[in-house]
């Protein structure tokens, strides 16, 4: 069966409190025990703050496309009549969105949800065979109605609104026996549609040892003493707090210095009643410690280190609270009224909350009986054992299964078979929303758009080429990009769509580079469509082939829109040898990378061109990570090297002059890549000049642009007296004319200070050609035991390792390439697919 569930439990203000705890980590529990069954989370866009974290709490539970995101136009809260309209199609847009995904079940985590907040959830809307489901949390203030809703007769229109929608549920989950048998007796629901699941503790919440250095820092935070009894949760009234205060004022004497500690943010209100209250009891200021707001971990160590954990709750619809100071080895006592005796076992742990010397005696017998105390702690771990939210959410996927068999009988809904964004339109037609000054008709368009996507055969991979379609600067970044490129292009990778992507200055979008893959693929600009700005919805991935330092920063308010929706967002990373060897490089591109690479950080992950450049990576991180929530993947992949694969161009030199040809029949060495300070191309030509003047004879051919800081190089390679004779400088060759020169050299030179992979290196072993490199551990990665390597600190050693290796190749005995491993383009595009999908899989 499919499950769809609501998250706007955990979207809300009620994030923060219990019910938002409950929400998210019952529909974890659902997530972690689905078996074969499908799970959807369903999220509303315009409680966008909750988005990205909801999203981070179900990584490796649930693929992104898996959690959707509808929006609409706000805002629509019920405490305001006059969203009327715009909360009637939002519930409209959210209920197509549910529909799209053909569930068998709804599960609502908070049907009461709406009236401060955004939050739109209708009544439940029967679809023939669907199951429509909400968890029961209580009925505190329909049982209180003095108190929670007649002080507010707007929100108590809402709110018996929304308790009067559950009979209409097919099923609903209560988080206790109590609170099923209270809503059995207070309203007329069928018995077999409400079922206890039960609650829990999250993992949070366990024993954690305290060091003495740590708890004396928590006493000073707190202003504690050694001994304290703690309460954690709400003030409100029915917390029956005035009664604890009571209590333990009048035992006092009897416990010594012990304190009364309340943990958890309180309304100053309560904050300064309790003060006076306690005041009035004869406490003095430090006998009572308000926490105010608190971490989890600082809740957890409280738990660990009080002498007892005191919930004198009046009604609860489970009580949380008690069950985590359990599973920390509190010992622990409460009312044994409403649904905490459910949580707490124990006759014995429990008194009247109704009665102050009751409390009292309890508290003085916990904190004075040893082994009163002991038995508390023990029953409150074997107690606390009792609960886990994979029974919790086993227990509900087992009540969905049994609802889902009653209703199989049901006809199928004839709204299941219509198209769901036309219904829509037509819908809000009939509803008038769409007449003049009604709604943001756009706006509206818009949010439908993002909405109602129903569930697609295949996510599409979007490949940025932004740069590529501007200028194929030809260089090996660009040949990366080319070649990925065709492959994915001519065959696409399993299980994706794709599609190639640009975005330009101006623009805070991007759009389909129809007509740039159009012209690429051998196409008529005739064929091409329109480059339309992309529609993207969750499942899909972006990643950026292409090197964009300067536009990346510009465009993260859209990356983010992209990856709040369900778009998983991936960078190859070639390199850091900016950050690595900055001397290398113009100054200004050091800043540029720097503002690069952390909007990179904030992202999804990053796919490396080789291992040794992902370990680099890590290592950068660990210093230089931004704060980030969801784990930050490294993926490796390696370069192909048939170049016939890569959208070769074609033609040899004019000029006979800049050909190997002419050079003097001696071992051939070749250098490939642009002409930059880190490919280390004037120390290799320092190294000649010294082999040729100890007389050996070697030919050195450098191919590669003229690139930056190299103008004296360049000069001088222009004018050397070797130019057209043992030395050649070609600087603009076609691939055709660099395979002629892998097949004619003798061997490849790599002397680079520092690469990212060092392509050239599977080229020469594509053509058998010897390796001679600087030994990197990149090179190392790549060419293996294949090649020769030189340490090269010193000219004169490598003008001495190029000698030994002339005097091996004479011999025969020099290191060969011929059976070093390389990939071709259509492997190495595979492999970085295979890094994407072990990333975004479930």
């Amino acid at each position: 069966m499919r499950i769809v569930i609501d998250m706007q439990g955990a979207q809300t203000e009620s994030r923060f409190r219990g019910i938002g705890r409950y929400s998210l980590s019952l529909a974890q529990g659902i997530a972690r025990n689905r078996g074969e069954h499908e799970v959807y989370l369903v999220l509303n866009g315009m409680l966008s703050e909750s988005v990205d974290s909801i999203r981070t709490a179900f990584i490796g539970l649930l693929a992104q496309s898996h959690i959707r995101v509808w929006y609409a136009q706000g805002p629509v809260s019920d405490s305001d009549p006059g969203n009327q309209a715009r909360r009637d199609a939002a519930q409209l847009i959210r209920q197509a969105c549910i529909d799209e995904l053909q569930p068998d079940v709804v599960h609502i985590t908070s049907s009461v949800e709406g009236y401060i907040d955004d939050a739109v959830i209708g009544a439940p809307v029967s679809v023939g065979q669907v199951v429509n489901c909400a968890t029961l949390y209580d009925l505190i203030p329909l049982v209180n109605p003095g108190q929670y809703l007649d002080p507010n007769p707007l929100y108590k229109a809402h709110y018996l609104k929304k308790v009067d929608a559950f009979r209409d549920y097919d099923l609903l989950l209560s988080i206790s026996n109590f609170a099923r048998d209270e809503a059995l007796g207070l309203l007329a629901l069928d018995s077999d549609k409400v079922v206890n699941v039960s609650t829990a503790a999250d993992d949070v919440f366990g024993p954690m040892p305290v060091s003495q250095e740590e708890r004396s820092a928590l006493e000073n935070k707190f202003g504690l003493r050694e001994r304290f009894v703690l309460y954690s949760g709400g003030a409100d009234e029915r917390k029956n707090l005035p009664s604890l205060i009571k209590a333990f004022a009048s035992i006092k004497a009897d416990v010594g210095t012990t304190q009364l500690v309340f943990a958890g943010k309180m309304p100053q209100f309560h904050v300064d009643t309790y003060t006076a209250l306690a005041k009035a009891q004869g406490l003095s200021p430090s006998d009572l410690i308000f926490t105010g707001y608190i971490t989890d971990n600082d809740l957890v160590a409280l738990y660990g280190l009080c002498r007892l954990y005191v919930f004198p709750s009046r009604h609860e619809g489970f009580g949380l609270p008690p069950l985590e100071a359990m599973k920390c080895g509190a010992a622990v006592i409460g009312s044994n009224t409403s649904s905490v005796p459910e949580v707490i076992g124990w006759d014995e742990a429990m008194f009247d909350p109704a009665d102050v010397e009751a409390i009292a005696r309890k508290i003085s017998r916990a904190l004075n009986d040893d082994e009163f105390r002991t038995e508390l702690v023990e029953h409150g771990i074997r107690q606390a054992r009792e609960f886990s939210w994979d029974r919790t959410g086993k227990a509900a996927i087992s009540a969905f299964e049994s609802a889902v068999a009653k209703a199989s009988s049901l006809p199928v809904s004839e709204l299941q078979s219509k198209d769901r964004v036309q219904l829509l339109v037509e819908t809000l037609a009939a509803s008038g929303a769409l007449a003049p000054g009604v709604l943001d008709i756009p706006l509206l368009a818009k949010a439908i758009d993002y909405s109602v996507q129903g569930l697609a055969d295949k996510p599409t991979l979007f490949v940025d080429i932004s740069e590529l379609c501007k200028h194929d600067g030809k260089s090996g970044i660009q040949r990366v990009v080319r070649s990925i490129l065709l492959e994915w292009l001519t065959n696409a990778p399993e299980g994706y769509v794709v599609k190639p992507v640009y975005t330009k200055a101006g623009e805070p979008f991007y759009r389909y580079a129809a007509k740039f893959t159009t012209m690429f693929l051998g196409k008529e600009a005739s064929e091409a469509e329109v480059d339309e700005a992309i529609s993207y919805r969750a499942g899909d991935v972006y990643i950026c082939l292409d090197l964009l330092m300067d536009v990346l920063p510009h465009k993260q308010s859209y990356l983010n829109t992209l990856r709040s929706h369900g778009v998983s967002i991936f960078f190859v990373v070639y390199d850091l040898l900016i950050l690595q060897l900055p001397h290398c490089f113009v100054e200004s591109l050091q800043a540029h990378y720097i503002t690069w690479i952390n909007a990179v950080a904030h992202y999804d992950g990053a796919m490396c061109i080789s291992h040794a450049v992902a370990d680099e990576l890590r290592e950068w991180l660990v210093e230089n990570a931004p704060e980030r929530s969801r784990p930050f993947h490294i993926g490796a992949f390696h370069l192909g090297a048939d170049i016939d694969q890569s959208m070769p161009s074609s033609g040899v030199p004019e000029s006979p002059g800049l050909r190997i040809e002419s050079l003097s029949p001696a071992p051939s060495f070749l250098m490939v890549g642009t002409l930059e300070p880190r490919k280390g191309h004037a120390q290799a030509l320092d190294a000649f000049e010294l082999l040729w003047k100890a007389g050996h004879d070697a030919n050195l051919i450098i191919v590669g642009k003229h690139g930056w800081l190299v103008d004296e190089l360049a000069a001088r390679l222009t004018s050397h007296a070797e130019l057209g004779k043992r030395l050649l400088w070609l600087e603009g060759v076609s691939d055709e004319y660099l395979e002629h020169l892998y097949n004619e050299a003798d061997c490849l030179v790599a002397a680079s200070y520092g690469e990212g992979f060092g392509l050239p290196l599977i080229e020469a072993a594509q053509y058998n050609l010897p390796i001679f490199a600087r030994d990197l551990p990149v090179f190392r990665e790549v060419a293996g035991e294949y090649a020769y390597y030189f340490k090269g600190t010193e000219t004169q050693e490598i003008t001495d390792r190029l000698a030994d290796w002339l005097a091996l190749y004479e011999q025969n005995e020099h290191p060969r390439s011929d059976e070093m491993p390389w990939l071709t383009w259509k492997e190495s595009a595979k492999q970085l697919i295979a890094e994407l999908d072990r990333v975004c899989g479930a």
